[in-house]
């Protein structure tokens, strides 16, 4: 089996797996929710899990990552996630020890004094989650992506199936019991069950993956935790620079749309549902992710890895082109997955498309800086584009509003991969296919754009779906024939 063919078989497992939990997660929190609660409460949603995404990037100080470029060889396998897992499990308790005492002052501090609550669960479950995330490295070190999806779909199982118990069930035939269970937790608004539930679902998946540490000793060598750390310390900066760049909208339209917190994160939540819409590129760009990593790492050493590289970021950009025409020509069918109240939004689901390509490009061009132990130079990346993010947001929401952050997004991202490549050339030369991968993406931009103009002059009808349709099916065409050969090599 080819290497290509190789990275493609584990990214549709991964992918399967990401795309499920994802969807039902979809489906539960930007379907059902966007019905079920108010703007401002949906942003709060948002808000919440835009500062969770950093705090267990810090959690878990990158030391998954870690344990694929010092796990490698098998023998060292065992020490390596012992030493990981214990170092987690330090941070993770010195966080408890430092978090729950200032639970009151940092529930005032981001103006959620009336839910002190919020911060404990976040302080718990974000500890649950960081533990279970050198679990689920390892099982992507030991390929066996059959474990890592029963894991993840428990997780999202129990999600899903608690908020509906929590929100349906118990209202309507333990009304008593429900309102008894608010009182009891403190409970004011229905967002919080999310949190609760999220809580429930991440001890649950834990204790699951009991039979994982079979093997495991508390034995933890500090001379290897030393070298992990050094190798994992830039990556916690590429991680929260990420973070900002992927996650960090909320909290930034919260502070600069210039109105009050209530209809500030109002409209947080209208951008946040409206840019769910754009799940399944950013499903896809995730899963390939998943997969990339450990095969990169795995297969550095191989001679046919360097031109394997270039393929892997052409066949990327065609998938990843394909989705994106399908969700712009189809995004009036789409939009109907969202509350009536959500819709105003729809603007900037083009644009965090686009977005989401050039983040997976990143992913192909920026590898070699963890093979090569170049995690500084990828921290240095990061922050420019966070830098981006941050000065484009800053300028632009007052004036234009929520959109202002996927453009954040896009010019992040693009400064991002440009920056990769090319010093990636310097370090690690790869000979990418540039000019066929910028074909395609100023195709794709052309007919996204064609296709925003026929739906203002036909409207959403059938001759504007026959029109579009054709065009996936030439563009998947001309694809075949001009790349099928060469990538299936």
């Amino acid at each position: 089996m080819s290497l290509l063919k190789k990275l493609a078989g584990q990214t549709v497992i991964y992918g399967l797996s990401h795309i499920i939990s994802r969807v039902l997660l979809f489906v539960v929190f930007t379907v059902y929710l966007t019905r079920k609660v108010g703007e401002s409460e949906y942003g709060i949603y948002a808000d919440m899990y835009s500062y969770a995404t950093v705090i267990l990037t810090i959690l878990v100080f990158r030391l998954d990552t870690a344990m694929f470029r010092f796990g490698r060889d098998q023998k060292d396998a065992q020490q390596v996630f012992n030493t990981g897992f214990v170092g987690v499990l330090i941070f993770s308790l010195i966080s408890l020890f430092i978090l729950i005492p200032l639970v009151g002052p940092i529930s005032e501090l981001l103006h959620y004094d009336e839910s002190p609550h919020y911060i404990r669960w976040f302080a718990y479950f974000l500890v649950l989650d960081a533990l279970a995330a050198l679990v689920f490295a390892r099982l992507r070190l030991q390929n066996r992506p059959i474990r890592f999806v029963f894991y993840k779909l428990l997780n999202i199982g129990i999600t899903v199936l608690l908020v509906l118990f929590f929100l349906e069930f118990m209202p309507k035939y333990l009304p008593q019991v429900y309102s008894d269970f608010n009182g009891y937790l403190g409970i004011t608004r229905k967002i919080d069950f999310v949190f609760f539930t999220n809580l429930i679902a991440s001890g649950t998946v834990l204790l699951a993956m009991l039979p994982e540490f079979a093997s495991f000793r508390f034995s933890f060598d500090f001379s290897l935790f030393k070298k992990m750390s050094w190798y994992a310390l830039p990556l916690v900066f590429v991680g929260i620079a990420g973070n900002i760049n992927q996650a960090f909208a909320a909290p930034l339209q919260r502070a600069f749309l210039g109105q009050s917190v209530l209809d500030n994160l109002a409209n947080v939540g209208v951008y946040a549902a409206a840019g769910k819409l754009a799940i399944l590129l950013n499903l896809f760009t995730t899963a390939f992710n998943y997969a990339a990593e450990p095969f990169f790492f795995n297969n550095s050493d191989n001679k046919d890895s360097i031109k394997v590289y270039g393929k892997v970021a052409l066949a990327f950009t065609i998938v990843a082109c394909l989705a994106t025409l399908g969700l712009i020509f189809y995004i009036d069918v789409i939009t109907l997955l969202l509350g009536e109240r959500y819709k105003s939004g729809i603007n900037v689901v083009p644009i965090l498309l686009f977005a989401y390509v050039f983040l997976g490009l990143y992913y192909n061009v920026s590898i070699w800086y963890k093979l090569k132990d170049k995690t500084h130079i990828g921290a240095f990346i990061s922050f420019v584009g966070a830098f981006v993010t941050i000065l484009v947001s800053i300028l632009l929401i007052p004036k234009y509003g929520t959109i202002a952050s996927a453009w954040a997004a896009l010019a992040c991202y693009i400064t991002m991969v440009i920056l990769g490549y090319f010093i990636g050339q310097r370090y690690y030369p790869v000979d990418y296919p540039v000019v066929r991968i910028l074909g395609y993406l100023f195709v794709t931009l052309i007919l996204a754009l064609g296709a925003l103009y026929l739906r203002t002059v036909l409207g959403a009808g059938i001759g504007y779906f026959a029109l579009v349709t054709s065009c996936i099916f030439a563009f998947m065409m001309a694809a075949i024939k001009l790349d099928w050969k060469g990538l299936s090599n």
